[in-house]
């Protein structure tokens, strides 16, 4: 299956070199789980023609913050709003989470919290079905990397919350049949994490990247959930 990829960064050429940028990053998550990508780099403008061009639709992590209007943002909001309308299946990690809550009308803030940095426990409270797959049923936790300081700190109204944690309680939600999203990155390795906590150190702070950087060695439940949210765009 071929899938719109909204693009919304890309990593610094330090970052890029450790495991990839996210045009390498995103396809090696989900052609494992037979999704291909057709990249739409919105930081160059490159918007689809029209959202009905692809089955589903999926959005990018970025180091902006979701509750501006810089740049490519609004635009964003309303190709998002759109998809939601017409009830195109659209994923969202981090930032795309962020930005698929803004558009339908929830909150995205900067969270007293702070950075939410390498690898965070969440709690399954609702599990959609395509969370069941033929692999495996929705276990009570996943774990993933992370790397924010922002969060969505209220939903959209027709919303319901996926994964929850104390420091981020929205941490994926859905919207009916047609949006999944999730804080977390699936798409990143330890040793991205890692570099990002060190590269940030200064912003993040010393004992958040220590806390981080210790927590690196616990296993990851990535390949579970990209192949989720690969179930979901098939759908």
């Amino acid at each position: 299956m071929r899938v719109g990829l909204l693009l919304c960064d890309h990593l610094d050429d330090d970052a890029a070199a450790v495991a990839g940028d996210y045009t390498v990053l995103m396809p090696r998550m989900l052609e494992p789980h037979g999704v291909e990508l057709e990249v739409f780099d919105l930081t160059e403008g490159r918007f689809p023609a029209s959202v009905k061009d692809f089955p589903a639709w999926i959005t990018s992590g970025s180091r902006r913050s979701a509750y501006t209007d810089e740049a490519f943002i609004p635009d964003l909001l309303d190709v998002s709003f759109e998809l939601a309308a017409i009830e195109r299946p659209h994923a969202g990690i981090c930032f795309g989470h962020q930005t698929i809550a803004r558009a339908l009308g929830g909150t995205v803030e900067r969270h007293a919290s702070g950075w939410g940095v390498g690898a965070r426990e969440f709690d399954i409270v609702s599990a959609p079905p395509w969370m069941t797959t033929d692999a495996d049923d929705p276990p009570d936790a996943v774990t993933l990397l992370m790397s924010h300081r922002d969060q969505v700190t209220a939903l959209p109204s027709d919303a319901e919350v996926v994964a929850t944690a104390d420091y981020c309680v929205n941490g994926a939600f859905r919207v009916g049949e047609h949006v999944f999203t999730v804080q977390g990155h699936p798409e990143f390795t330890p040793e991205l994490s890692a570099f990002l906590m060190r590269k940030r150190q200064e912003d993040i702070g010393d004992d958040a990247v220590g806390a981080g950087l210790a927590s690196l060695d616990q296993a990851l439940d990535s390949d579970r959930v990209a192949r989720w949210i690969a179930t979901f765009l098939r759908r």
